[in-house]
């Protein structure tokens, strides 16, 4: 906590200073005191929050930004009444800012009997205001969520290589800590952590490219037993098969006979994204950390092993062309049943690229209609996408609604996120 807060203190007197450089306009006073009232929210100091916003509506009454966190703090502490009465201020000075109308419908969603969660009550205002794109739309101001890092609070307070990297998977780890980790891989013993510390180190080649060699090389060691043995879950040995082979080069009847042996199997993972949610946070809390954030969810995603389907579809793409009729039958059906153990997982990555393979497989077959099942599956989950995009969750200064979400999206993103789209 003290960290954070040491953190948190730090970036308002950045945010100061940086005003101070300049001619210090009551506009750009006004925007740090916004940006410090959000920073306090999401370290749930309310108190703070609404002293610093209180101050901003002194001298400038009619700041629309300032009346949405002021909104959003009495909506979080659940004075109903007071939030209707800064919208109401906000409609007078923004009425046609989609802040205005999604927290307008917001109030309404909380006041039913009984009162739906937050994340339901969000995805019905933000559908009754017209789904508005904030990314395009919304206030200028900046209300995004900010919390510290958790890498450098896990690394002052823990030695365990398995901690450290998770706090890495959610921050991306620094050269130095990098090379601490490829020297303490033998301390692993999740293979999951291993799984995903291979993922990580195949990545940024162009980083320390020695370091990553040499951590890829003891990983592969380490899992290729258990990779070996493995007769339900293709996730592991197709990272194996595929992990250090150059994406441009053709597959090799070898390879293909493996991926065979791979879409056989009935599962491509057990592993789940929030197990993977639940142990980050567990891990991060245990170093002391009071508010993780988004750190949580960043090492969940992370966590989600979608490097190999990825080289697959590359190196399936390099190959096609140089196929026999029945070489590509073969491929074809090894890739569309691996697409769609892969299509099968909760999370919008996973739907997106299992669907592509999927799509590559059918392709190869020539079966024009599992082909345009596919493509149909693409663009829903494109478009599932984009309103993700549009109603953006971490711009609403809500820790609760934060809380909401998170904690649906790791229980089934797909669904969860499906809802912003439906009729």
């Amino acid at each position: 906590m003290k960290v954070l807060w040491r953190a948190l203190s730090l970036a308002s007197l950045s945010v100061l200073l940086s005003c101070a450089s300049l001619p210090f306009s009551a506009e750009r006073r006004a925007e740090a005191r916004i940006r410090e009232a959000v920073d306090r929210i999401w370290v749930d100091d309310l108190a703070g929050a609404q002293k610093a916003i209180t101050h901003v509506l002194e001298d400038a009454p009619g700041n629309p930004a300032a009346l949405v966190v002021q909104a959003c703090l009495f909506l979080e502490q659940g004075d109903l009444d007071a939030a209707t009465r800064s919208v109401a201020r906000l409609d007078a000075v923004a009425p046609r800012q989609p802040e205005t109308h999604i927290l307008q419908e917001l109030i309404e969603e909380r006041r039913r009997t009984p009162v739906p969660g937050w994340s339901e009550a969000m995805r019905r205002a933000w559908v009754d205001a017209g789904a508005p794109d904030l990314e395009k739309e919304g206030l200028a101001t900046n209300l995004t969520m900010w919390t510290a890092p958790v890498s450098p609070t896990v690394w002052e307070r823990t030695e365990s290589a398995e901690d450290r990297l998770v706090a890495m998977l959610a921050d991306d780890g620094t050269e130095d800590q990098e090379r601490w980790l490829a020297d303490h891989l033998l301390e692993l013993q999740d293979p999951r952590l291993m799984l995903s510390a291979l993922q990580y180190f195949q990545h940024r080649e162009d980083r320390q490219p020695e370091v990553r060699a040499r951590a890829r090389q003891v990983l592969r060691k380490r899992l290729a037993p258990l990779a070996a043995a493995e007769a339900r879950e293709s996730e592991l040995p197709l990272m194996l098969l595929l992990v250090d082979t150059s994406l441009e080069a053709p597959l090799t009847p070898e390879e293909m006979a493996a991926l065979e042996r791979l879409a056989s199997l009935p599962l491509y993972t057990r592993t789940t994204m929030s197990q993977a949610y639940a142990d980050a946070e567990r891990r991060f809390r245990a170093s002391g950390i009071t508010h993780p954030g988004a750190g949580p969810f960043m090492a969940a995603v992370m966590s989600i092993h979608t490097a190999a389907p990825f080289w697959l579809l590359t190196r399936v793409d390099v190959t096609k062309d140089r196929l026999s009729a029945e070489e590509r039958m073969r491929l074809g059906r090894s890739v569309w049943t691996l697409g769609g153990r892969i299509a099968s997982g909760p999370t919008l990555l996973e739907h997106q690229l299992g669907f592509r393979l999927m799509e590559q497989g059918a392709e190869l077959m020539g079966d024009e209609a599992q082909r345009a099942l596919a493509a149909s599956e693409l663009r829903q989950g494109e478009a599932i996408r984009t309103a993700s995009n549009q109603i953006l969750i971490t711009r609403w200064p809500l820790p609760s609604l934060f809380r909401d979400w998170m904690k649906e999206s790791v229980a089934h993103e797909w669904e969860h996120l499906g809802k912003l789209v439906e009729p």
